[in-house]
């Protein structure tokens, strides 16, 4: 095991110094609620986020931790990136639970791979966009990237419920998707609990959408309040500024 996963280090550190010559990939452990966390920062934008650690994630994760009971939990991370999310809830969930990672860009996929192997973590990764569509999208080149109608590169896109259809915690970081995915799908989980989304506002995006489609059911909302960081009730405030919403079904 050892062996197998510094030989994928050393492959994933030297494809990624050859496009990025200024830049040399290491590992850093991240304390998140006393929880040490082992993460292989790839990039120098993935460094720039996690080390230290956005103090807003930071925040977020723990809150999480200790008010959404994350224990034995069937969890999507969709738009995972690098995998700080899923490699923080699957070691929450522990071994009753099960983590499926989303993210389409293959170099994600392979750092995904690395930091739950780091952690001696399970998971699942699927290679997709998640978006109303089964089949392919347009996306862009970025690794963060986006839907976009004539995108340089095509992914398979897959719905929410073809992905784990008995979820229980689903998170969704989609660039602006969101808007079209929660509203849509939303109730082809009903067995989902708690949502983390995070929401992208912008023109002809309005986080209402959104908001609606938790306050027309059985949710409180929470959300991470874009000054302060700290999560907070939700009390209808203006929501100008990307952050997180945090739906919770009430029992």
């Amino acid at each position: 095991m050892k062996s197998l996963l510094l030989g994928k280090l050393d492959k994933l550190r030297a494809q990624v110094s050859d496009r990025v010559l200024d830049f040399h990939p290491y590992i850093r452990t991240l304390e998140i609620g006393g929880c040490p966390i082992r993460f292989f920062l790839a990039t120098a934008q993935a460094a720039s986020w996690y080390d230290p650690l956005n103090e807003k994630n930071r925040r977020e994760l723990e809150w999480l931790i200790a008010n959404v009971a994350p224990e034995g939990q069937k969890i999507i991370d969709a738009g995972a990136y690098h995998g700080l999310y899923a490699t923080v809830l699957a070691k929450a969930a522990g071994e009753r639970g099960a983590v499926v990672a989303v993210d389409p860009v293959p170099s994600n996929q392979a750092v995904i791979e690395v930091n739950l192997a780091l952690n001696r973590l399970r998971g699942r990764i699927e290679g997709c966009v998640v978006s109303n569509i089964e089949g392919e999208v347009g996306f862009s080149a970025d690794s963060c990237g986006h839907i976009v109608e004539r995108g340089r590169v095509r992914y398979p896109s897959r719905r929410l419920r073809a992905i784990l259809p008995d979820a229980t915690i689903v998170k969704l970081d989609i660039e602006g998707a969101e808007f079209a995915v929660v509203p849509a799908q939303i109730d082809e989980l009903p067995a989902a609990r708690v949502w983390i989304v995070e929401i992208h506002p912008g023109r002809e995006r309005d986080p209402a959408t959104v908001l609606d489609a938790f306050r027309t059911r059985p949710f409180d909302l929470w959300w991470g309040h874009p000054v302060s960081g700290r999560v907070e009730p939700y009390a209808g405030e203006p929501w100008t500024a990307r952050t997180t919403l945090i739906a919770i079904r009430r029992s």
